[in-house]
């Protein structure tokens, strides 16, 4: 019967053994991950940070184009009313050209006076030059 105890005890012993190990794999295992997890973290944090920081950096950069377009569209607006009070000159000389006296350019343009006379006096020389 004490051999049957030993080997009993022997039996539970090497049961218990063998866990141990297995245990101390498992443990080791379950480390190794914890810091694999801990670097990734790391990792990713550094990621998210760096995307904020372009992310101010394109926000601020959206923000010039932004006030750029505006700009744009100022200068745009400015040099469209500049050319709509150019505009009745342009269509005189051509009306000039084709044979228009004066009184049709103030009739038709809304010109003064002094300005058809002079339309007139400038570019219908132009044609008799020609």
């Amino acid at each position: 019967m004490p051999t049957l105890l030993i080997v009993g005890i022997s039996s539970v012993m090497l049961v218990l053994i063998a866990t141990s190990i297995w245990l101390m794999v498992a443990m080791r295992r379950q480390r190794q991950q914890l810091l694999e997890a801990n670097n990734k973290t790391e990792q990713l944090s550094s990621m998210v940070s760096g995307l904020c920081a372009a992310a101010v950096g394109v926000d601020k950069r959206v923000v010039r184009l932004e006030q750029k377009g505006r700009d744009l569209e100022h200068r745009q607006e400015s040099f469209e009313t500049q050319q709509q009070d150019e505009r009745p000159y342009g269509e005189a000389i051509q009306l000039v050209h084709r044979g228009a006296t004066a009184s049709r350019l103030i009739e038709e343009l809304g010109l003064s006076h002094s300005e058809a006379e002079l339309v007139v006096m400038l570019h219908g020389m132009q044609k008799q030059v020609s």
